[in-house]
């Protein structure tokens, strides 16, 4: 059932509009991957906002003016509302950045999405063919001149692979085989996925473990010779005291 917001008069928005977050499970995996990537980008710069299969609503007072962006990024964002559950484009500025997923049956509504984020001004549009089913190449992107969309020249990026520098997000985005990453061009790394973040959490753990146990070694080991020092210590003074009294039992029979 669709939920929705009283806003703005009493006028209703949906925050659902009752599709499914993704097509298919390899659809779903990809916008996963994609939404962590720039979540995880952006959520320590202030004013920006990552939103995932969220509905934007155009104008005011009107609830059936919607778009559903797979994922946008917008720019200036006030922090009033961090957990919102729609986007409304005469509060917040209107996406910097949009991607969408895309495959056979969903091309002719993405022709007509492409044709709204032109008149919201939107800056840079994507479309991310994951099956390869229809889109060649399976990445492309646009930019708006302010009139409409140019479709975006492939460079090499500074990972050195053939992608598009998007100036919307300060990223590289590339096709590594079939799958979408985000390149660093001050690193030139990829942004992590779930599970390579999870990797190198667990690798981090464990040399964390390692680092730890040798670190109680040897602490262990300086003990332990503290400890032979100690008693090897004490040995030589107890040594020396019998040294000392038995001279003296010597010195004392000689003067008899």
């Amino acid at each position: 059932m669709t939920e929705a917001l009283a806003l703005d008069d009493g006028v209703e928005y949906p925050t659902s509009d009752g599709r499914p977050v993704a097509e298919t499970p390899l659809h779903y995996r990809r916008l996963a991957d994609a939404a962590h990537a720039l979540n995880m980008r952006f959520e320590s710069h202030p004013g920006s906002y990552v939103g995932v299969n969220m509905l934007v609503y155009g104008q005011r007072g009107k609830p059936t003016r919607h778009l559903s962006p797979d994922i946008f990024v917008s720019f200036g964002v006030a922090d009033r509302e961090p957990e919102r559950e729609i986007y409304k484009l005469w509060e917040d500025p209107s996406p910097a950045f949009v991607l969408e997923l895309t495959s056979k049956t969903t091309r002719h509504e993405d022709r007509r999405k492409k044709a709204r984020y032109a008149r919201w001004g939107v800056a840079e549009y994507f479309l991310y063919d994951p099956r390869g089913e229809y889109t060649r190449p399976p990445l492309k992107g646009f930019e708006f001149t302010g009139s409409g969309y140019r479709a975006m020249e492939p460079e090499i990026l500074a990972n050195g692979n053939l992608g598009f520098p998007s100036k919307a997000l300060g990223l590289g985005l590339w096709l590594d085989g079939s799958v979408l990453r985000f390149c660093d061009p001050e690193t030139a790394r990829n942004l992590s996925t779930p599970r390579e973040a999870e990797s190198r959490a667990a690798a981090a753990t464990v040399r964390a473990g390692v680092a730890g146990a040798k670190a109680a070694d040897a602490e262990s080991r300086a003990s332990d010779a503290e400890s032979r020092a100690a008693h090897a210590e004490s040995r030589a003074a107890a040594e020396a005291a019998r040294r000392r009294a038995l001279e003296a039992e010597i010195a004392e029979l000689k003067s008899r």
